[in-house]
């Protein structure tokens, strides 16, 4: 199937055509089948119209007729295909922070996934997975716990990181989708290709999925949906989509059985190409519906079996999946507790019994793999992390053998989770296993996994074959491996086939090119060599045998091995080569006895694995490995160089740039390692660092580390202290510098008997200085081995050698050589000889590499020069003449390169030396300028001759014409007297021309050429001086070896010398001991094993510190302490916060717990009232204390509570857990028009109740009341509206009513029965106490609205009806404990608290002169109860020092909705009720009154936790007194209360319309309004309800009012303004409107939302100021389209002819 596709994928591509097109389709309904719900809706979900009639006619009637029955909706036989037309990529909009893009394509449900998956990995580039998460969960929105989230998010894209996972989602912006894409969001990358988080998703579920109809489209998409719409939005950071079409609209759930077979091919995909081990999937659960049961069945008993990981806390299924779990642990059968699960499960997903039942029986089913599945408790303490947790539960889940438990540790290269769980004490392993995850972690570059291997005893020796080295270098690697195969062409001079498979002799020749110099591999010496060629052979013969052993039984295969053994017997020696090459093959001996040479052993270590790292370029696997075995300082200077080599040849090859780069910081790197660790180990022990430089490496050529630096040219490395230090020992030789004067070493050296004067350093102090060649010819010690007077020596014979040289060519030459001549040839010849010895005793094996290493130094060049060119002149000195006076003119030149020989012994001074550096780089670089000088020289040159000598005749002079004067010229030489006239001959033509042309000559080249040539001297200088010393000590180690090596006695005695070393070198040749002879050249150190297994522990001890030096540097640095720092703050934070919660929660038990014991309290003193009213003795005593009670009670005064009594929280009732919830959760909600409908409902349901409960008995009751000889007063008295007192000054009186009490007209409710909150949805809800007698402690003392219903005379009919009303009315200000008390049979009343005699008293209608008695003794408990409970509730009330009076301030706030989940936020009361102090300010600024409400400006003198701001100026609003009375007759209650309760909710709601808008407007409309906040206010004094907003300062405009009539707009922001009062009609599907929109600039206030009539329902919605369809129609009327409407995509509202200039006006507006 995948070659079918990969054809057809080349055709298509080959033809031109949309692959996707092709191989992708949709589905559409093409035949209206009626739902059974909807008659005008299909079963798909479709009107009619929205369906295609191309190949069916659409039905004539919607009714089905009685033959055709009830034909059943099906997408194979009601829907059609045909090719994807929605493909392309997602821009979302509401991403500010970062680009967030995303791949996606619509699909049909029937596709196959093979092509899915070709689509994700072709077409959109996905990187293979390694893993499969899939992430099931709650559809709808929920809030999970912050611990639960953050484990969740961080985990799941951690794990996702570093394992290289797909994540699969259903991609909407709701539900656990949401929550991944936050995650996303948090813990993921920039990177696309990095964010492979895909979203399967159906198309009929996607809001405004036709705004993606486009093929291979760039479509913006805007993620904020319709709030009423059943449809969900994409998540935006999701990076790709799979819109999966069944042909429905607005159905979920169709997409979960291609995600399903889509997953089941991942798996059958491999996780690696070197592994077998195909991509595990993981099922990741968080809350979930009923659903998801099912689901993780399906995965659990599928074959393999999925594992499902289950975070535990995050609600619903999840932690249904959590408690099973845990109760099924020990014992499985939990068939006890059978009744009790079914209604957890039904309490859980809200579903019938049978379907509990159902479910219990799919989680036991569940539970019989739970194996597979994870419980993850965010809340454990010893719980590991979630990414870990992830990764293990795969593991686990799989029931996979350890190996595949291996190959995916190693696939997502997670070593940590392969430590924990697979490579543990007591796993099996099959033979071989581990060293192929070996071999797999090296080619895969896993650095973590070599090491864990490495850690747990798997050794190099063991593992590394020559096939697994061979495989490793021919590992495909792309670039790299191109870049390996050009350095074997270089290396071998040739060009290599296709397909060629590099050898580890081809791998030799490499290192051998990139190391130069005289560096022997151990790959390229004879011994592997003849081992390695007798290996192929084996090895073929070794795959006859083994084909052979398939025909013959294994004794016929061991006979066969035998007699191969006794045909090829070769030696036992090679028996270590064979076993390691083929560990786990049959062992055959094999013996040499033809040659009887021994053919060594090639045992390999970690520095091959080593140098394959650095060849490979994998500079991670190269540093580990550098840290691992013996001889690390060596191993860093061959990276270094090896590094340096390969950036060299990248340049010479034209290749890129960036690769040369690369190259050199890795190999600077290395040199610095390598200098680091030579430090290290120079601080430890001075002689033991000095040994690892001049120590022989066996497996390094034969070389040092002083010999790898300096042919690496790590100029740094030999500079270093402990070079030097080395450099100046070798120098000085045993002599003790501080004992012995110069003088004694001058008089050793003119006396030799006064050697016996000098003092030597001990053996001791000379065991890390390696001997001179000549002291271990000869044995000698002492003065033999002595640099400085061989040196001395030397150069007092070179003096004496130069005096007679420059003798000889100074006189006159005789026929026979003299005495002095003599010698200089003696001198010359012997010299000659000394540097054939040179040259034959370097270390390169073949002649031509030897005199390439010889040639490669200047000073030899400059030898063999004057060598040569005085033996030619000797040779014609021997001659007549004229050839003996050329050998003397050869004499003379030849002279010059033997005086120049002298600054190379000037070299060794450490203040000449820089100098001679200095000169050497000024040399070498100055031939580029000189050049152009000689270019400027010959142009000039040439034109001046012409012109000059126009009859000149050839001849070589000419040349020199050319060149002789314009040379000169350069310093100073002008020839003036030529320019001024010709002497005696006639000029030449155009003779003038000649001063012209030497005049700019001389400018270009004198002022011009040789100033930029002594400015370049001048930047060598200065960037010279300052390396120049470290260039010095570079070059000091080649003459101290060059003296070190030469053997101490001058030319021309150094002959004797040299018979001495041939017959040394002939007597070892003999001997068989050659190539021993050959090593021992160069300064070494040769060690014994002890001492030089004493130096690799010090090496390697000189290394772990280092190491652990660079770590504490690392950590200590200022970044990782603020991390750490950072870290520890969040841990410290989480710790307080967990603290807080269960402060907070211990505070509510204790608040519980004393609102109960209060509530016990009271019962009990009601217990105690009851009994002595049942005590009496007859009805006369019971009518008497009936009566007695009635007096204490009616003559009660004006009844004012303190302020905090209005608190929510502080009473006994309000303490219970439910109640405290239904406040927070029935709090007031800007989201209209849901919780208007449903808090009239509310109130509607509640009054008919009060009406049910019993109201004529309550009528009955206060009608006895007169007759019980008490007097009232009838007649209704007219009261001022407290509103009007803040207004109208404090020369009115102001009344309070005693509504502020906790009261409530209700019937009694049973203990079964819930309270209700406010049918308004007010931050303080009512409590009723429940019972008959708050009915006449309500008609006892009436509300504000109550008591002003009506001024003058009323009839008696209105009066008696108002009395029949007055238990139902609700106070929506709710006390904390108004406790009402009497007995429900005499409808007795008393009061709960003591009355506070110096308020004035209240005017009521019923009674105007009622006293306050004393306080009767039986109702002294009660009272101090509540006393004692309202002491501990009474916050701190602040003291009025600047003025003013106390109010209390409720605000809102946004909180994540669990009643409403399909929404992100709403907005709700605070619980926490804050005070602050209000004065009234004299304005000038004019009135603040309006139609419906009075305004004033107040100063915030003081505020509770800053809920206003001190110093800042407010304004206040009150409903005016005749609005109140207007409105009693809908609101029954606190009518003030209600009214700004609508007119705060309207506000809020045009606020969020404001928000959405100013996200989806186009971003060129750069004004941004927004309303003003607005909180409410209680009034202490009167209990007065109002509205605080902030002052505005400015210029008020008002752009529309609340009929529909608007300004001419003159500026943008205007059009902008009334283009949203257009915009809110539309987004709301036209059943709102935002009007009445005024304000300073951008900062608005006092809107108007508008709601249709037939949406209202009849009922009040949004204040009084909502005029309905009037005010729609009129706006409908009145409005003109401007420039910003057709911006925002909005339809004219009307056409009108002249409708273009306005427009027009608008467009020239918003480009001003």
């Amino acid at each position: 199937m995948s070659f079918i596709l990969s054809q057809l994928y080349i055709f298509l591509f080959q033809t031109g055509k949309s692959w996707i097109e092709e191989s992708f389709f949709r589905r559409e309904c093409v035949k209206f089948i009626p739902s059974s719900w909807d008659q005008h809706r299909c079963c798909c979900g479709r009107l009619m119209g929205e369906h295609s009639w191309q190949e069916s006619c659409p039905p004539i009637s919607l009714c089905p007729s009685p033959e055709q029955g009830m034909e059943e909706w099906s997408m194979e036989a009601h829907t059609k295909a045909s090719s994807t037309n929605a493909y392309g990529i997602i821009d979302f909009q509401d991403t500010a922070t970062r680009v967030c893009r995303a791949k996606y394509v619509r699909v049909a449900v029937d596709s196959k996934p093979e092509a899915l998956l070709q689509l994700m990995l072709r077409e959109w580039q996905m990187e293979r997975p390694k893993l499969l998460l899939t992430v099931h969960g709650g559809s709808e929105n929920f809030i999970l716990p912050p611990k639960v989230n953050q484990a969740f998010s961080k985990g799941l894209i951690t794990a996702a990181i570093s394992t290289g996972a797909w994540i699969f989602t259903d991609g909407i912006n709701t539900g656990v989708s949401k929550y991944v894409g936050e995650a996303v969001k948090l813990f993921g990358g920039h990177d696309l290709r990095k964010r492979n988080t895909i979203g399967i998703t159906s198309w009929g579920m996607i809001d405004n999925n036709l705004d993606l109809i486009g093929r291979d489209v760039f479509r913006p998409y805007q993620p904020l949906g319709n709030p009423l719409s059943k449809r969900t939005c994409l998540n935006g950071f999701h990076s790709h989509f799979l819109l999966v079409d069944d042909g429905t609209l607005g159905k979920p759930g169709c997409q979960q059985g291609l995600r399903r077979k889509l997953e089941k091919q991942i798996q059958l995909l491999k996780i690696h190409p070197r592994l077998n081990q195909g991509v595990p999937v993981l099922c990741v659960v968080v809350e979930g519906s009923a659903a998801i049961v099912s689901t993780v069945l399906d995965y659990v008993s599928s074959a393999p079996p999925v594992p499902v990981f289950v975070f535990e806390g995050s609600g619903k299924a999840a932690d249904l999946f959590a408690f099973l779990h845990k109760q099924t642990a020990n014992d499985r059968c939990v068939g006890n507790v059978y009744f009790k699960w079914e209604a957890m499960i039904g309490d859980v997903f809200g579903v019938e019994r049978t379907e509990a039942a159902h479910l219990y029986t799919l989680l036991q089913q569940c539970m019989d793999h739970r194996e597979s599945i994870t419980i993850f408790d965010s809340e454990a303490d010893e719980q590991m992390a979630t990414d870990a947790a992830i990764l293990t539960a795969v593991l686990k889940g799989t029931k996979a053998s350890p190996s595949e438990q291996l190959s995916m540790a190693l696939a997502w290269d997670r070593a940590d989770i392969a430590q924990k769980d697979i490579l543990v004490y007591g796993q099996h392993w099959q033979v071989g296993s581990l060293e192929q995850a070996m071999l797999d972690s090296l080619v895969m570059d896993r650095v973590s996994f070599v090491k864990l291997l490495i850690d747990n005893g798997m050794t190099m020796s063991r593992f590394l074959t020559v096939d697994r080295l061979e495989e490793l270098y021919n590992s495909p690697q792309g670039q790299t491996q191109r870049f390996l195969q050009h350095l074997v062409e270089d290396a071998k001079q040739t060009s290599l086939p296709t397909g060629y498979r590099l050898s580890l002799i081809d791998m030799g020749l490499v290192i051998e090119y990139l190391i130069g110099g005289a560096y022997r591999s151990s790959y390229t010496r004879k011994n592997f060599r003849a081992a390695y060629n007798l290996y192929e052979i084996f090895k073929k013969k070794n795959v006859i045998y083994l084909q052979d052993s398939r025909r013959f039984s294994s004794g016929s295969f061991t006979n066969q091995s035998r007699g191969m053994s006794l045909k090829k017997s070769r030696s036992l020696q090679d028996l270590h080569f064979f076993r390691t090459a083929q560990p786990y093959k049959s062992k055959v001996v094999l013996t040499h006895g033809l040659c009887g040479t021994t053919l060594l052993p090639c045992p390999f270590n970690s520095n091959d694995l080593f140098v394959w790292a650095v060849l490979q370029q994998r500079q991670q696997m190269a540093l580990f490995l550098w840290q691992h075995g013996e001889e690390a300082l060596a191993r860093a200077i061959v990276g270094c160089k090896l590094y340096r080599s390969m950036a060299f040849e990248v340049r010479q090859s034209n290749m890129d740039d960036n690769v040369a780069e690369r190259f050199q910081s890795y190999s600077l790197e290395f040199g610095q390692l390598a200098v680091d660790v030579l430090d290290c180990a120079f601080q430890q022990n001075e002689q033991m660092a000095m040994k690892l430089l001049t120590s022989e490496m066996e497996a390094w050529s034969h070389f040092t580390c002083l010999q790898l630096a300096v042919s690496s040219c790590h100029r740094p490395f030999v500079s270093h202290s402990c070079t030097q230090t080395l450099l100046t020992d070798l120098w000085t030789g045993p002599l003790n510098m501080r004992k012995n004067s110069f003088m004694k070493i001058i008089l050793s050296l003119l006396l030799p008997p006064a050697i016996l004067l000098l003092e030597f350093k001990s053996k001791a102090e000379m065991c890390h200085v390696p001997q001179s060649h000549e002291a271990m010819l000869f044995g000698l010690e002492s003065v033999k081995s002595l640099p400085i007077p061989e040196g001395s020596v030397q150069m007092m014979s070179y003096l004496i050698f130069l005096m007679l040289f420059s003798f000889v060519v100074l006189v006159k030459m005789e026929d026979q050589p003299s005495v002095q001549e003599w010698f200089v040839i003696l001198y010359i010849v012997s010299s000659a000889i000394e540097k054939t010895r040179e040259v034959l005793m370097s270390e390169p094996r073949k002649l031509r590499q030897k005199l390439k290493v010889w040639f490669s130094e200047y000073w030899n060049k400059s030898d063999f020069v004057a060598i040569l060119l005085f033996l030619v002149g000797l040779s014609m000195r021997c001659h007549a003449d004229p050839f003996r006076t050329a050998g003397r003119v050869a004499y003379c030149l030849d002279i010059i390169f033997w005086f120049i020989r002298v600054l190379d012994l000037l070299a060794v001074n450490q203040h000449a030396g820089p100098y001679l550096t200095m000169i050497t780089k000024m040399t070498s670089n100055m031939f580029f300028i000189v050049v152009m000088m000689a270019i400027v020289l010959l142009s000039f040159g040439v034109s001046r001759q012409a012109i000059l000598s126009p009859d000149h005749e050839p001849s070589w002079s000419l040349a020199r014409d050319i060149v002789f004067q314009p040379y000169w010229m350069i310093f100073g030489e002008v020839y003036a007297g030529e320019l001024e006239s010709c002497g005696d001959d006639p000029c030449p033509p155009a003779f003038f021309l000649s001063p012209l042309l030497q005049a700019v000559y001389m400018f270009v080249q004198y002022i011009i050429m040789v100033n930029i040539l002594i400015a370049f001297f001048n930047n060598i200088y200065f960037e010279m001086a300052s390396i120049s010393n470290k260039l010095w000590k570079y070059n000091r180690y080649r003459y101290i070896r060059t003296y070190q090596e030469r053997p101490w006695l001058p030319p021309p005695l150094i002959l004797l010398s040299h018979v001495a070393l041939a017959v040394r070198s002939i007597y070892r040749r003999f001997s068989g001991d050659a190539e021993q002879e050959e090593r021992r050249s160069g300064l070494k150190l040769y060690l014994g094993l002890e001492d030089r297994k004493r130096l690799y522990e010090f090496e390697e001890k000189c290394v772990e510190l280092y190491l652990h030096k660079k770590n504490e540097d690392l950590h200590s640095t200022s970044i990782n302490r603020i991390r750490a720092t950072a870290e520890r703050a969040d841990e410290m934070c989480g710790t307080v916060g967990e603290v807080s919660e269960k402060v907070i929660l211990i505070q509510d038990s204790l608040s519980e717990l004393d609102g109960q014991l209060g509530q016990l309290q009271d019962l009990s003193v009601l217990a105690v009232d009851t009994l002595t009213l049942l005590s009496a003795s007859d009805s006369l005593q019971q009518e008497e204390a009936r009566l007695a009670q009635c007096r204490h009670v009616l003559p009660a005064s004006r009844h004012v509570l303190p302020h905090s009594w209005t608190l929510p929280h502080r009473g006994a009732e309000d303490c219970d857990v439910s109640n405290v919830r239904r406040l927070e959760i029935k709090a007031c909600k800007s989201t209209p028009p849901s919780l208007l409908k449903g808090s009239a409902v509310e109130g509607s349901r509640r009054a008919s109740q009060d009406r049910h409960a019993g109201v004529r008995e309550n009528r009955a009751g206060k009608k006895g009341l007169p007759e019980a000889g008490e007097e009232t007063d009838s007649r209704s008295v007219p009261v001022e509206d407290p509103s009007e007192n803040w207004f109208r000054g404090p020369g009115r009186g102001s009344h309070v009513s005693s509504s502020q009490c906790n009261l409530g007209g209700g019937r009694t409710k049973t203990p079964s029965e819930t309270p209700e909150s406010s049918c308004c949805g007010s931050p303080i809800s009512p409590k009723p106490f429940g019972t008959a007698h708050s009915k006449a402690w309500t008609h006892l003392y009436p509300s504000q609205e109550e008591a002003s219903v009506e001024e003058g005379e009323e009839d008696a009919e209105r009066e008696e009806k108002e009395e029949e009303d007055v238990p139902n009315l609700e106070v929506f200000v709710a006390y904390s404990n108004c406790l009402t008390v009497s007995d429900s049979d005499n409808d007795d009343v008393s009061p709960d608290f003591s009355q506070d005699e110096s308020q004035p008293s209240f005017p009521s209608r019923h009674s105007s002169h009622w006293r306050k008695p004393p306080l009767p003794t039986r109702w002294a408990s009660m009272e101090r109860n509540n006393l004692m409970r309202l002491a501990h509730s009474i916050p701190f009330t602040p003291v009025s020092i600047l003025g003013g009076e106390e109010v209390s301030v409720y605000f809102l706030e946004e909180v994540c909705s669990k009643a409403e989940p399909e929404s992100s936020s709403v907005s709700s009361w605070s619980s926490r009720v804050q005070s602050a102090m209000l004065k009234p300010l004299s304005s000038e600024e004019g009135s603040l009154d309006g139609g419906l409400r009075q305004g004033s400006r107040m100063l915030c003198t003081w505020a509770q936790q800053d809920v206003l701001q001190p110093g800042q100026i407010y304004v206040v609003k009150a409903f005016k007194p005749e609005v109140i009375r207007a409105w009693q007759r809908y609101f029954h209650g606190s009518t003030a209360l209600q009214l700004c309760l609508r007119e705060i909710q309207q506000q809020r709601a045009a606020q969020k319309m404001m928000q959405v808008f100013n996200q989806i407007k186009p971003k060129d409309m750069h004004h941004s309004p927004r309303f003003l906040d607005v909180s409410l206010v209680l009034r202490h004094s009167n209990g007065q309800w109002l509205t605080i907003e902030r002052n505005l300062i400015g210029n008020f405009r008002k752009y529309n009012n609340n009929t529909g009539e608007e300004i001419a707009p003159c500026c943008s922001l205007e059009d902008m303004l009334l283009a949203f009062s257009h915009w809110t009609y539309e987004y709301s599907r036209r059943e709102m409107l935002v009007l009445d929109i005024q304000g300073v600039g951008e900062e608005l206030t006092d809107p108007t939302v508008i709601m249709a009539d037939d949406q209202s329902r009849g009922e009040v919605l949004f204040g009084p100021d909502n005029l309905g369809d009037a005010a729609i129609n009129g706006f409908l009327q009145k409005h003109s389209c401007n420039l910003c409407c057709h911006r925002l995509g909005l339809k004219d509202l009307r056409r009108r002819p002249g409708s273009g200039g306005n427009s027009s006006e608008t467009e020239e507006r918003w480009r001003r």
